[in-house]
């Protein structure tokens, strides 16, 4: 199938083949940058869904605020979001008021938000809705449970904001959807280029089953720390240097792990950590250019593995990419996604468009994952 043809950008059927909406349960929009142009991406999901012919009921939650009349930063108009009869939201309190639909609140959460607690709500009515959802990884998923109380087998759709990424990930959805847009770079071949490099991440394979297991022992073991260390077994370690494994305790040691309530601001600390006979590092959280500058500074990160939660937590530069392959650090992650789609927006910010075909030509050069166009916003 030619996912570039003009007759298949407006088809819901195309959507919901591509996207395998008829039996997927969870589905992240991720935006490259501040619009983006995610909500139109689910605008046009939900029509999908609204025509396939086995009904489903969605449930929608943003990381962030999507649905707002206009950009509370640049006060330009924006698309809304349109939800049918028996849809579930989760958005805080303060957002049911800009909402034009009859909605009936299901559950309060113990979220809170700046704009109050989150709470579970049933569309009584059709119309548009503003989403104010949580902007924590742990609390998305307390909003699916809810949902899926309400409705088991529910299509449960997470909007991103901005470049949270992260919330999206670490196994909460079963696929992702790239949303590239051209407001968001300063030419075509900039956008490629980082749309190529979120791809390689969010297509990042999982780490070795005995490695993953591993971690996930020492995550269940301690749940607040952030770094996790693994080392080779005893008989494995015949060339590694003897004073880095002198004591008895190091010997025995197949990993460890250090109490960090963020890997922010902590890569010192973390580098500080190393050994020679690691073979893999597992940082739960951020993975910035900052961080690997203090780790790329310590000969023993080499010829080792990297290991996040998933592939959307990843923020390194092109530079930062080069150098983890000069030193022959693989990229891996727990919760591997599916990333079954890119959809790109030839807006710019001034509101004028690149030739559809131009854009679509430009990221389809640099991956391997289908692009396509949906064209505007339908609400």
């Amino acid at each position: 199938m030619n996912l570039l043809k003009s007759d298949l950008r407006h088809s819901p059927e195309f959507l919901v083949d591509a996207l395998g909406l008829d039996s997927l349960r969870s589905l992240a929009i991720i935006g490259m940058g501040k619009n983006a142009g995610k909500t139109t991406v689910l605008n046009h999901l939900l029509n999908a869904i609204r025509q396939m012919k086995s009904k489903r009921v969605v449930a929608v939650t943003s990381i962030g605020l999507d649905g707002e009349d206009e950009d509370i930063v640049t006060g330009s108009v924006k698309p809304r979001i349109y939800l049918t009869e028996g849809a579930l939201l989760a958005t805080s309190c303060g957002s049911l008021n800009k909402c034009d639909a009859v909605i009936e609140i299901l559950a309060l959460t113990g979220i809170h938000t700046a704009t109050g607690e989150i709470a579970i709500g049933r569309m009584r009515t059709n119309g548009y809705v503003e989403l104010a959802g949580p902007s924590i990884a742990r609390d998305v998923a307390t909003c699916e449970r809810y949902c899926r109380e309400m409705e088991e087998n529910c299509l449960f759709i997470v909007d991103g904001a901005l470049s949270r990424k992260s919330p999206a990930g670490g196994g909460l959805t079963e696929s992702v959807i790239l949303v590239a847009g051209a407001a968001n770079a300063s030419s075509l071949e900039a956008l490629a280029t980082e749309t190529a490099r979120q791809v390689l991440f969010l297509t990042l394979p999982s780490v070795g089953e005995q490695k993953k297991d591993k971690f996930r022992e020492s995550m269940e073991e301690h749940p607040t720390h952030r770094a996790i260390f693994l080392s080779v077994a005893d008989d494995e370690r015949q060339a590694l240097s003897a004073e880095r494994v002198s004591s008895p305790s190091e010997r025995k040691a197949r990993s460890r792990s250090l109490p960090l309530g963020s890997v922010i601001g902590e890569g010192k600390t973390i580098a500080l950590e190393l050994r020679r006979d690691d073979t893999a590092l597992l940082l739960r959280g951020a993975i910035t250019d900052n961080v690997l500058e203090y780790l790329l500074s310590d000969s023993a990160f080499a010829d080792m593995t990297l290991v996040a939660e998933d592939g959307t937590r990843f923020f390194l530069s092109d530079k930062a990419v080069r150098q983890l392959r000069q030193r022959s650090v693989d990229l891996a992650v727990l919760s591997e996604l599916s990333l079954p789609l890119i959809c790109v927006n030839p807006m710019r910010r001034d509101g004028s468009t690149v030739e559809r075909e131009d854009i679509l030509e430009a990221i389809k050069s640099v991956v391997d994952v289908p692009v396509c166009e949906l064209g505007p916003a339908l609400v």
